[in-house]
């Protein structure tokens, strides 16, 4: 089972491997993850599947734009599951389209984040379902 205060370090892991001022993705991943997890974004069916697959996916992101886990507005937990919802914020690096909006470099966007994690019997992530959405409703002014 991961904690809410535990869930509050994974994602002080995550957000600091994704500023390059923590661990590395690598690590995050080893820390959290089971070495055969798979990883979904939606909304556009997108698997990672082990670890590879999931750092590269990362890293990429973390290329073109930072990404930033805000606290988390719903957290519930059992010993096999949790599900979460937070506004991710993204501050891009380049020119780029995401999730069917174009943005500018500096500009920054926010995107609605439903969370699923399945977990294994160490407590660690077998499977996570990440649902994204954008609105100009959240948007921060």
């Amino acid at each position: 089972m991961i904690t809410e205060v535990q869930y509050r370090e994974y994602i002080s892991d995550f957000n600091g491997a994704c500023a390059g001022t923590g661990i590395t993705h690598a690590e995050f991943y080893d820390k959290w993850y089971e070495p055969d997890a798979v990883f979904e974004y939606i909304p556009k069916a997108a698997r990672n599947s082990g670890k590879d697959e999931a750092v590269g996916f990362w890293t990429s992101v973390s290329e073109i734009m930072q990404e930033t886990i805000q606290p988390h507005i719903h957290f519930m937990s059992n010993e096999t599951t949790i599900a979460t919802e937070a506004p991710i914020d993204f501050l891009c690096k380049q020119d780029l389209e995401w999730v069917g909006v174009q943005h500018k470099a500096g500009t920054s966007f926010r995107l609605m984040m439903c969370a699923f994690y399945d977990l294994s019997p160490r407590g660690k992530i077998k499977y996570v379902r990440v649902y994204s959405i954008y609105h100009p409703h959240y948007q921060v002014s």
